[in-house]
């Protein structure tokens, strides 16, 4: 076990303690960490004429990107707090971004009951017979898609359905591969959004195949075209071949506890001595430590888990950030160990987390205290096969 010394800044803990768990050098995001900035950005949020700029990519001028990602993904904003955020936009900004936020929820919602399963295909298997073969060493699109996000930590909705179909519809190569590629190096990287979209663009998940090539590019971004040498031969000119989808089942739990945890505090009514917070819920509305706000608060990096993982240091980064702002408040202690050998035999309150990992260890260490995680909408008990059918379904928390 170490402790973070927090006081130093943050190239000096990464170098010190992360680089050799970490999948590049030291780089620094794009969006920076911090509940006072997911208050700002929040605050400035303006959605007008979001439904006809959210598909642009370049340039990056026109984006109707909110970059509200890394701070929903780590529970820095709620979605309801956006989702009444934009109330007050005209209809067809309002709707359009709502959907958007209601399939944050759709993921997190599927995530939970499908968890470490979604790593295979989901409702379809797909086997694509396009060319395997592609070198995209040459290709203006692809390239500066891979080079945004290695230098930034982020990508736009429209570059990741690019990358996302290229590298496992037509370059068919391992697609958990190129998806954990964007999982280590996305600021908003999450198994349940991130994997979600992977299998939306296979058409594993609803059984349509999106299909990229050089036509999106055009349309979205006609200069990263025109600035390419394969402009006039290009390898991605033509829709992906043919490609078998077939139906599958999947045999999951449809059990709300034990997917989606507590509906209110669970508690044996002993006191906690501190409260544990993840890494997915880092905001002041931490209803773990909103509850107890004397208690002093512990957050562990996993270090067995980074090993294995081997987040970029961008992702690191945007977590100091915010760790450093809780310390400002609170009394923190940031440890890098196991959090199963360091919970054991201790008191402590947290706010459930729907995956996997949390799961694991809340199931052998339960809290004195746990609280419900914050939702949009009501956990649900049926298997969702398609977002507009979960989405009939649901009952929101507004």
């Amino acid at each position: 076990m170490s402790s973070i010394n927090l006081h130093s800044s943050n190239k000096e803990i990464i170098n010190s303690n992360f680089l050799n768990i970490c999948c590049d050098d030291y780089t620094e995001p794009l969006i920076k960490g911090g509940q006072s900035k997911a208050d700002l950005a929040l605050h400035n949020l303006d959605i007008t004429n979001y439904s006809k700029l959210r598909n642009n990519v370049y340039p990056m001028s026109k984006r109707g990107s909110s970059y509200l990602s890394a701070y929903i993904r780590h529970g820095l904003i709620d979605l309801k707090e956006v989702w009444q955020h934009v109330e007050s936009f005209k209809y067809e900004d309002r709707s359009k971004y709502q959907d958007e936020l209601l399939w944050q929820e759709f993921s997190r919602h599927l995530y939970a009951i499908v968890g470490k399963k979604s790593q295979k295909y989901l409702n379809y298997s797909i086997n694509s017979k396009t060319n395997k073969n592609i070198n995209t060493q040459k290709m203006n699109c692809i390239n500066t898609i891979k080079s945004e996000l290695e230098e930034t930590g982020y990508m736009v909705n429209q570059t990741r359905m690019w990358f996302a179909s290229h590298f496992s519809i037509r370059n068919h190569e391992n697609w958990n591969i190129n998806e954990n590629y964007m999982f280590q190096h996305l600021v908003d990287g999450s198994r349940f959004a991130n994997r979600l979209g992977w299998h939306w663009v296979m058409g594993s998940q609803t059984g349509k195949v999106y299909g990229f090539s050089k036509f999106q590019v055009q349309k979205r971004a006609k200069k990263l075209c025109d600035e390419c040498e394969l402009n006039f031969n290009c390898p991605i000119n033509e829709w992906p071949e043919s490609i078998e989808i077939t139906k599958k089942n999947i045999d999951v739990s449809t059990d709300i506890y034990k997917n989606f945890g507590p509906q209110e505090i669970e508690t044996n009514n002993s006191k906690p001595d501190f409260v544990w917070i993840t890494a997915e819920s880092l905001g002041d509305d931490d209803p773990a430590m909103k509850y107890f706000p004397n208690l002093p608060v512990i957050f562990i990096f996993d270090q067995k888990l980074l090993n294995n993982l081997r987040l970029s240091t961008k992702r690191i980064n945007f977590l100091l950030d915010c760790l450093k702002e809780i310390s400002l408040k609170r009394d923190l202690t940031v440890l890098i160990d196991d959090p199963l050998d360091y919970l054991k035999n201790k008191s402590f309150a947290s706010t459930f987390a729907p995956v996997p990992k949390y799961r694991k260890i809340t199931k052998i260490h339960k809290p004195t205290y746990e609280f419900p995680a914050q939702r949009l909408a009501q956990p649900i008990e049926f298997y969702p096969t398609s977002f507009s059918n979960w989405k009939k379904r649901i009952k929101l928390n507004i």
